[in-house]
């Protein structure tokens, strides 16, 4: 008897929605979800319809599959994505990859919100994620810790492309390193004062996980980072989730023009 595949039954669902071939993928973190409205013939599918795909259940995450168009690239996106602190482990956050790969992504352009640890960020800077560091440990992470040495997570053809169309649209871009904590609670001062000591420029709940899922199903990655707060070392600092989204919002428009662009860019090059 053969065996089940769920990647057979979720590729089979989409594309009776809609969804084909595609170059592109793109991961939409807190706040990013209004980029999903430079897509055009757009076909949107809510996580929960899809036959064994995880579904997102944190605020500012719309939990959609979307197919479309940018000008002439075909691209998937998450209109919002699933985390390690909502109960699923890495495999799970690594399903919606495999079934971009299974519809033939190549290139994926992961986006978050992120708490700024340089003092020489603003609040509203993108970064360009150069490297990242994840300081918990191996366990929590399952096999996508199995093969990340060799080349880098994050493309830097790829990442010096969107930097020189941020400077074609004088849109300043900083670069930086990423370190993810599992959340949901925000860092503490001394987790901060650690983070900073490893040489981390910005702090997220997300990212790293799929980019390593990303790796090792041989897509090249470009992440981006929006910076949600910046940590100045005084007392009494908070942070407030609701501020988060609403940072991220502000700033989404913009990025959808630089992800637009860095798309039609690279959907020209083979």
């Amino acid at each position: 008897m053969p065996r089940h595949d769920p990647l057979d039954a979720t590729a089979d669902f989409l594309g009776s929605k809609g969804f084909a071939a595609a170059r592109f993928g793109m991961i939409l973190g807190t706040g990013f979800g209004s980029c999903v409205r430079a897509v055009e013939k757009k076909s949107v599918v809510p996580y929960g319809s899809i036959p064994h795909f995880p579904v997102s259940t944190v605020k500012g995450h719309e939990g959609n599959l979307v197919f479309g168009a940018l000008g002439e690239a075909s691209v998937i996106l998450m209109q919002g994505r699933i985390h390690l602190y909502e109960g699923y482990d890495a495999r799970q956050i690594a399903y919606p990859l495999e079934v971009m790969r299974r519809f033939g992504v190549e290139i994926l352009l992961v986006t978050n919100a992120a708490g700024g640890l340089n003092p020489r960020y603003e609040v509203g800077d993108l970064m360009a994620v150069r490297q990242h560091i994840h300081p918990i440990g191996v366990k929590q992470m399952g096999d996508l810790t199995s093969d990340t040495d060799g080349e880098p997570c994050y493309s830097a053809s790829l990442r010096d492309s969107l930097l020189q169309i941020s400077i074609q649209r004088n849109q300043h871009v900083q670069q930086g390193i990423l370190a993810w904590m599992p959340g949901p609670s925000f860092e503490t001062r001394a987790e901060i004062a650690l983070l900073k000591s490893l040489g981390a420029d910005a702090v997220t709940m997300s990212t790293v996980p799929e980019a390593l899922a990303a790796r090792r199903l041989g897509m090249r990655t470009v992440a981006v980072s929006c910076i949600s707060n910046v940590w100045k070392g005084q007392a009494g600092e908070t942070v407030d989730a609701d501020d988060v989204v609403t940072t991220v919002e502000s700033a989404a428009e913009r990025c959808s023009e630089l992800f637009r662009g860095f798309l039609l860019r690279m959907a020209t090059r083979v």
